[in-house]
């Protein structure tokens, strides 16, 4: 437990050197942070709080070329990492997230796609077949739906899924869910 509140600590500490000077360039316009409950393909009771086991923390970047590629909605780089306190694996994660606001609702969809690193990729033991590229690395596929709120916040619910397209020898995926509190700067 306190390794996991040191990285959460850790993270923050560099959440919050990083805005300062990245609000001068807008490089850094949203930050989110969150829950969530692993394995929801297993059922069970999701509104259980006792499922809850993931802390998550995203960061999303403004590249203004990339949105001249959209039609419509807003096309932002992202990076974020979930750490586990019930044991299982950590990961990282990143990619482009597609952010569409309905017209007139204060409401929100949101797709995203990208690569996704396990802590198992380095702490399983040396033969151990988590530590193979496809089972270790992989990718991540999300979508969001969310509502903007007062003061530049948002509230979204996330169902995100993580396959390895049978790597570790037998197909398997995860799928996971989550509710988030974005701030936008």
């Amino acid at each position: 437990m306190r390794s996991i509140l040191s990285r959460l600590a850790l993270v923050l500490a560099l959440l919050l050197l990083a805005a300062p000077a990245q609000a001068q360039f807008n490089l850094l316009p949203e930050v989110r942070a969150g829950v969530g409950v692993r394995g929801i393909e297993a059922g069970g009771n999701l509104l259980d709080p006792n499922r809850i086991g993931d802390a998550n923390v995203e960061l999303l970047f403004a590249v203004p070329d990339l949105n001249a590629w959209t039609v419509i909605g807003e096309l932002r780089p992202h990076l974020g990492a979930t750490m586990s306190f019930r044991g299982q694996d950590s990961y990282g994660y990143a990619g482009l997230s597609w952010t569409f606001q309905a017209p007139v609702l204060p409401v929100f969809v949101e797709a995203s796609a990208g690569g996704v690193v396990r802590s198992s990729m380095f702490s399983a033991p040396q033969n151990a077949p988590a530590r193979n590229f496809g089972c270790g690395v992989g990718l991540r596929l999300a979508g969001s739906v969310g509502v903007n709120l007062p003061l530049a916040t948002t509230l979204m619910a996330t169902v995100e899924h993580l396959p390895d397209f049978g790597t570790c020898g037998v197909a398997r995926a995860n799928t996971n869910v989550g509710l988030r509190l974005g701030w936008r700067f």
